[in-house]
Parts: structure tokens; C-alpha cells; sequence
């Protein structure tokens, strides 16, 4: 995959053909998920749904407000439930939704507020919560819209793209060098590019309503990630979008570097004072 070039193209999209996807396409997808990188030793389970009435059946159950957008496919991930596998959950989802771009297949995180519900709608007998949920399918064609892309300060520009398109939160807002007293340099000559293009994608992962509630601190070979939490946005589509920026920060920069580890969750031993506000807090890191 050129994951950049995935990172960029995809959208949300929430309108789709009435078009079955190919099994061949839905094997290809279980096949990548059960070989796809975790957080951390959790178990997993991932099915698919498409059947005919499926949409039907989720409608009103699972979905923003029980809008479950028709779709001919809907990708289910199963999970233990232990500590952070709804991020771990999110990071997984956002794999499989770059690997959906690259097949030609467009896609929507669902809302999953009832995992008990949702599974017996499915008809899934299983132990494990419901971790994570993607409408998938041929997306409609949606109308062309200008789009302001924000790489750094000094790098802008403006593309005509397809799709759904919501303002995000530039990327310049989400990064800091060392605390939060210091944003991150964009323009120094001396700022890595790879990691700029890390936190450039990072900036694009699906995030409800796009409220980016995180925040990567640089401070030299380390990466330190801050999350918060707001009364619009769910605590577990907060931690889902989470996993999803990880997924892309890490992906850009793993694929550039080689020996890159995974993201830690255990911070505990991490003493710094990063100065950041009362309403973050500290939940990764990684090393460079």
C-alpha cells in the first residue's frame, strides 16, 4: 500500500450503490484482517455482514442516531474486552478501511452504542463485545468540492476532491515540541519530514463529527500522544477515532523507517511534565 496516498483519498462516505460486494473481495478483506497488526495480545474476531436485509436490520440500532446508511456490507470486529481494545479496535478498523481504498471500495465508521442489541439483530452468538462496526460497499459518486489541504504553514494547497468533506482541525493544531507550550515547527530545517507527514496523517483519520480530541507531543526520538475527553462525542468513539490516528501515524512512519516498535499504552512510568492542559492525558507513546 502507499499509505499516504490511501490517507488522502479516503473518505467517509455515507451513500452507496445498491451493488453487492464480490465474496472474493470479502474473503480478501477477513484474510487481512486476521493477519493485520494489533496494539497489543488482545483477541479478535472480524465478520462480515451482507446479507440482503442487513441494512434493515441495523437500522435504528447501530449507526449515528440509528442511521446504519444503507450499506450493502457492514464489517463487525469482535474483541475481548480488556483494557483499550476499543483503540486497539480502532486501530485495527482504520487498517481495514485503508485496505477498502485500495480495492475500490469506499466506507463510514458506524456508531455501536449497544453491542448486546446489535448482536442479536446480527444473529452472533459470541462473548466478545462489538468493538467496532464499518458500513462498506460501492460508495455513490458524491459532488466534487474544494478542499483546503494544510500539510504545514508552508505547505498549502487546494484540490478539487470527491466526496464527503468536513473541516478538520489543522495539523499544526495538533502537534507540540517537547510541551504544549511549544507548537511543533513545521518550518524548521532541522524538523524530520517524515514525522511531519506522520502527524499530516494522523490529522486525516476519521474522528466523530471530526472533534480530533488528540494531541502528539515530539520530543527528540520520542512520540508522546494526549487524549481528552468532550460531552458531544462518545467515550467509545472517542477511543475508536483514537486508534485511527494512531493507525496512520504509525503506517506513515514505520513505512519510512525501518525498526520502528508499536505504540506503548502502558505510560505509567512516564514522569515529564509536558504541560498540558488538565483535560488531556497522557495515553501512548512511541519510540522513533
Amino acid at each position: 500500500m502507499n499509505y499516504l496516498e490511501l490517507i488522502e483519498k479516503r473518505n467517509s462516505i455515507r451513500d452507496f450503490l445498491k451493488k453487492p460486494v464480490e465474496q472474493a473481495k470479502l474473503d480478501e478483506i477477513t484474510g487481512f484482517f486476521n493477519s493485520a497488526q494489533k496494539l497489543f495480545d488482545v483477541n479478535t474476531k472480524v465478520l462480515i455482514a451482507a446479507k440482503e436485509d442487513t441494512a434493515q436490520r441495523l437500522s435504528g440500532v447501530a449507526g449515528y442516531r440509528g442511521n446504519a446508511f444503507n450499506a450493502p456490507a457492514y464489517l463487525v470486529i469482535l474483541s475481548e474486552n480488556k483494557d483499550n481494545y476499543l483503540v486497539n479496535a480502532g486501530f485495527m478498523a482504520e487498517h481495514i478501511i485503508l485496505k477498502l481504498e485500495e480495492m475500490g471500495l469506499s466506507s463510514c465508521f458506524l456508531t455501536c452504542d449497544d453491542s448486546e442489541m446489535v448482536k442479536k439483530v446480527l444473529l452472533i452468538e459470541s462473548d466478545m463485545d462489538i468493538a467496532a462496526m464499518v458500513a462498506f460497499g460501492y460508495g455513490k459518486k458524491e459532488k466534487d468540492t474544494t478542499k483546503l489541504n494544510i500539510h504545514s504553514p508552508s505547505n498549502v494547497s487546494i484540490s478539487s476532491k470527491s466526496g464527503h468533506i468536513a473541516p478538520k482541525i489543522a495539523v499544526t493544531a495538533l502537534a507540540f515540541d517537547s510541551d504544549f507550550d511549544t507548537p511543533y515547527n513545521f518550518d524548521d530545517e532541522y524538523a524530520d519530514p517524515v514525522i511531519a507527514d506522520a502527524l499530516y496523517a494522523a490529522s486525516l483519520s476519521p474522528s466523530f463529527l471530526n472533534h480530533q480530541n488528540y494531541r502528539f507531543v515530539i520530543n527528540g526520538t520520542h512520540v508522546y500522544l494526549f487524549n481528552k475527553f468532550d460531552e458531544v462525542v462518545t467515550k467509545n468513539d472517542n477511543l475508536l477515532g483514537l486508534g485511527a490516528a494512531m493507525l496512520n501515524f504509525h503506517m506513515i512512519l514505520s513505512s519510512k523507517y525501518s525498526g520502528i516498535g508499536n505504540w506503548s499504552l502502558d505510560v505509567s512510568n512516564i514522569k515529564h511534565d509536558f504541560k498540558n492542559p488538565s483535560d488531556y492525558t497522557l495515553v501512548a507513546a512511541l519510540d522513533i
